[in-house]
C-alpha cells in the first residue's frame, strides 16, 4: 500500500492560459504588468468573448466558398503580441467584454505578418462606461433621448432668465411616435448650473450615416445606430480628469481617433476579414463638432488646419503639436509596434507625415460613428 499521498496537478483553463500569454506578452513588450483579481476577472471575460466571436466567424469562414482559401480565424492565426497590448488597455479602463456593446472584438487581416490583428473596439455603452469613470467631475445621471416627430421638445439654453440647462420633453403618444427627428443627451452634475444639454440634429445623424463605408448596420437597425451617434456625441462632451489621464486612456481614445491610420475596417467587418497589406498612412481631422473635413474643406471655411508645412515642400506634418506628442508618448509608453510597421511600410520617419496631395485621398472615416 502507498501511503504518500497522490498530488493531482490542475492544469490550468483556457481563459487563464489566455490571461497568462497577455500578461507575458505586454511584460515583454512594454514592461513588469501585475493584474488585480478584477482584471484577471476582466480578462478571462474577454477571452470567452473573443473565443466565441472566433468559433462564430471561422463557421461563416468554412461555408463562405470565396474564402476557403483564407486562414482559419482560430487563435494559432491571431498576432497575440498586439491582443495583449490592446487587451490590457480595455481591462485598466474596467471594460467588461461580457457586457453587451462594451467591446466588441473584430479581426482583419495583416498580410504583412499572416496573421489576423484583432481589433477590440469600444461600443458605446462602454464609451459611456469609461467616460463616467475617468470624469473631472463624475455626472450624477446621463440621460439619453431620440426624438420623433410627433414628440414635444423644447431645449433650455442657459440664460438671464434660467441659470440651469435644461428642457421640456413629452411624448405625447407613446405607441405612434413618427419618425425619429434628431435627439438629445442631458448630463447632470451634482452643482446643476454645471448641467449640460447637449442638442444632435438629424443632419448629424446622417452625416456620421453617410460617413459609414457601408449600410451593413445603418440600413437594418436605422434607429439603433442613431442612438449610438447621440451617445458618442455626449460622451465627447464630458472633461475627462487630468490626474485620471493613463496610458490606457490615451491609446484607446488614440485608436478612436486615428484608428483609419492602422487599419480600414469596414461597417460589416465582424462578418470577413480585411486584408491591410495595401494600405497607406492615413490621417482625419475633426472639427470642434466632431465632423470629420478635410485639409480643403477648412481652408475654404477659413479656418486652421491641422497641417504644418515641413522643410521638405511635399510633407506636411499632421496633425497638431499636441496631438503629435500624444502619438509620441504612446509610442514611448507602449510600445506600439503596429506604428513601426506602417513607418517602414510608408517610409517615413515619423507616423503623422503624409504627402500633402495624398492627404484627402487616404484619408478614411471610421466605421462607427
Amino acid at each position: 500500500m502507498n501511503d504518500k499521498a497522490e498530488v493531482v496537478k490542475l492544469e490550468p483553463t483556457y481563459s487563464q492560459r489566455f490571461t497568462n500569454v497577455v500578461v507575458k506578452e505586454f511584460g515583454g513588450t512594454v514592461g513588469k504588468l501585475s493584474l488585480t483579481p478584477l482584471q484577471e476577472r476582466l480578462a478571462q471575460h474577454l477571452f470567452v468573448a473573443i473565443d466565441t466571436q472566433l468559433k462564430s466567424l471561422e463557421v461563416k469562414r468554412a461555408l463562405d466558398k470565396s474564402k476557403k482559401d483564407n486562414a482559419p480565424i482560430a487563435w494559432e492565426n491571431i498576432n497575440m503580441n498586439k491582443l495583449a497590448i490592446d487587451s490590457v488597455h480595455r481591462i485598466e479602463l474596467g471594460l467588461d467584454a461580457l457586457i453587451p456593446n462594451h467591446i466588441h472584438p473584430i479581426p482583419y487581416w495583416n498580410k504583412r505578418l499572416e496573421k489576423y490583428d484583432l481589433s477590440l473596439d469600444v461600443g458605446y455603452v462602454g464609451k459611456d462606461y469609461y467616460k463616467r469613470k475617468m470624469a473631472l467631475e463624475p455626472p450624477l445621471d446621463i440621460r439619453y433621448e431620440l426624438v420623433y416627430s410627433n414628440d414635444e421638445f423644447m431645449p433650455i439654453k442657459k440664460s438671464a432668465l434660467s441659470e440651469v440647462e435644461s428642457y421640456e420633453f413629452k411624448i405625447k403618444n407613446a405607441f405612434d411616435r413618427g419618425e425619429v427627428v434628431g435627439g438629445f443627451g442631458y448630463i447632470s452634475y451634482t452643482d446643476p448650473k454645471k448641467n449640460t444639454l447637449v442638442l444632435v440634429t438629424k443632419d448629424d445623424m446622417e452625416k456620421s450615416r453617410k460617413a459609414a463605408k457601408s449600410d451593413a448596420f445603418w440600413k437594418p437597425h436605422p434607429t439603433q445606430m442613431q442612438f449610438v451617434v447621440l451617445v458618442r456625441r455626449t460622451t465627447a462632451k464630458i472633461n475627462v480628469d487630468p490626474e485620471k489621464v493613463n496610458a490606457s486612456l490615451m491609446a484607446v481614445e488614440m485608436d478612436e481617433t486615428v484608428q483609419a491610420a492602422d487599419r480600414d475596417i469596414e461597417e460589416n467587418a465582424n462578418k470577413e476579414a480585411l486584408d491591410i497589406d495595401s494600405e497607406k498612412e492615413q490621417i482625419i481631422e475633426i472639427d470642434k463638432n466632431g465632423e470629420v473635413q478635410t485639409v480643403e474643406e477648412r481652408k475654404a471655411a477659413g479656418e486652421m488646419t491641422s497641417i504644418e508645412p515641413e522643410d521638405d515642400e511635399h510633407q506636411v506634418q499632421a496633425p497638431r503639436q499636441k496631438f503629435q506628442d500624444d502619438i509620441r508618448s504612446a509610442a514611448n509608453i507602449l510600445g506600439v509596434k503596429r506604428y513601426a510597421a506602417i513607418l517602414q511600410e510608408c517610409g517615413h520617419e515619423i507616423i503623422s507625415k503624409v504627402p500633402e496631395k495624398e492627404f484627402d485621398k487616404y484619408r478614411r472615416v471610421s466605421s462607427r460613428p
